[in-house]
């Protein structure tokens, strides 16, 4: 979207005065976009644009911004003769729009208004996998890039596919980035699952004061919605074979194929040896397993596990599954506390 230029002549403006103070009032209102209001009683200058209001108090000499006391204004600092260009500048500064004062010409340049960049998504919660909201996200964070002062007064707007999910309202003038957020303050998975019931490609909708708007379209980041807990009912046997370095763990119920278990969960007993050994999953060493079908756990052993159970398998075997979730999927979600099973059989295969 293309700036806006326009040239003025202060002479042929209307001009609010307060003293030795004066402000041009067409520069502002079709320069800048914004409505202007004097209350002659109170001193009280208020332009408006957007959401963005400026309130500067002539008699008491001060300047608020967005309800926010501006303390640096050089607006009652100025010389007699430059009060006026500091008056005209601090307002258009504070509406993201350029302007130069010259004699008696005000130039004025409303930004063009570029596409919103660089989409970032932040889930919160207790097991955090990129770009994805599963069982345990609390709400998501998200931020994109922008050129500060195009939308000042404006707002941004953040999609999951073409579901309206969260409003940045205040965009100033130095801002170079739109924030957004799902919580309310108490936020609940239950809340987010209700906003953002299903997953698709995320943008954002970037509004100036005017009500123009631009939406990103360059590597916008799909976000993966999964809030389904793996489940497992049931483990009945298990064999291990030792040529394959593997263990194989019949189960019923099992989640997806490919949802990862949590080895560190599973240990074998000899009663021969009478010792237990815990499985491990030390990255390049230890022990991987997945979800193979719905009734079977496959577990390929690390070169530290396969060294642990050397000589285990000469009488009676058993496999001992600890509390606790031990399926986890790709998104982050982990099975519901799983009671634990003790001695179940295993056969050995050589």
């Amino acid at each position: 979207m293309k700036e806006k230029k326009q040239n003025f002549k202060i002479s042929a403006s209307p001009v609010i005065k307060y003293g030795k103070y004066k402000l041009p009032i067409k520069p502002v209102t079709q320069g800048m976009g914004a409505a202007v209001d004097f209350n002659k009683d109170t001193a009280v200058l208020t332009v408006t644009k957007g959401t963005t209001v400026i309130v500067i108090n002539f008699e008491d000499k001060t300047v608020m911004v967005n309800g926010a006391a501006d303390t640096n204004s050089g607006i009652f600092t100025a010389k007699n003769d430059k009060k006026m260009t500091v008056l005209i500048k601090y307002i258009a500064n504070k509406l993201g729009v350029r302007v130069n004062v010259k004699g008696d010409d005000v130039a004025t340049e409303i930004p063009g208004l570029d596409l919103p960049t660089d989409i970032k998504i932040m889930p919160v919660g207790l097991n955090v996998a990129a770009n994805t909201l599963n069982s345990t996200t609390l709400y998501m964070t998200a931020a994109a890039d922008i050129i500060a002062g195009q939308a000042v007064g404006g707002k941004a707007e953040l999609y999951v596919g073409s579901k309206l999910v969260a409003v940045d309202n205040t965009i100033e003038a130095a801002d170079t980035t739109v924030t957004f957020t799902t919580s309310d303050g108490t936020p609940t998975n239950e809340e987010l699952k209700a906003l953002i019931p299903e997953g698709g490609k995320v943008s954002v909708k970037l509004y100036n004061a005017d009500q123009q708007a631009v939406t990103s379209e360059v590597k916008n980041p799909t976000l993966k919605v999964d809030y389904i807990i793996p489940t497992l009912t049931g483990i009945t046997s298990a064999n291990y074979v030792v040529s394959g370095s593997s263990i194989v763990v019949n189960v019923t119920g099992a989640g997806e194929v490919n949802d990862k278990v949590d080895v560190t969960k599973i240990s074998l007993y000899d009663s021969a040896l009478n010792k237990t050994y815990q499985l491990s999953n030390v990255w390049g060493t230890g022990s991987v397993g997945v979800v193979s079908s719905d009734s079977r756990l496959t577990i390929t052993l690390g070169s530290a596990d396969r060294e642990g159970l050397a000589g285990f398998g000469s009488s009676e075997l058993y496999l001992n599954v600890a509390a606790g979730p031990i399926l986890i999927d790709k998104s982050g979600n982990k099975l519901a506390e799983f009671s634990g099973i003790q001695n179940i059989p295993v056969t050995l295969t050589k």
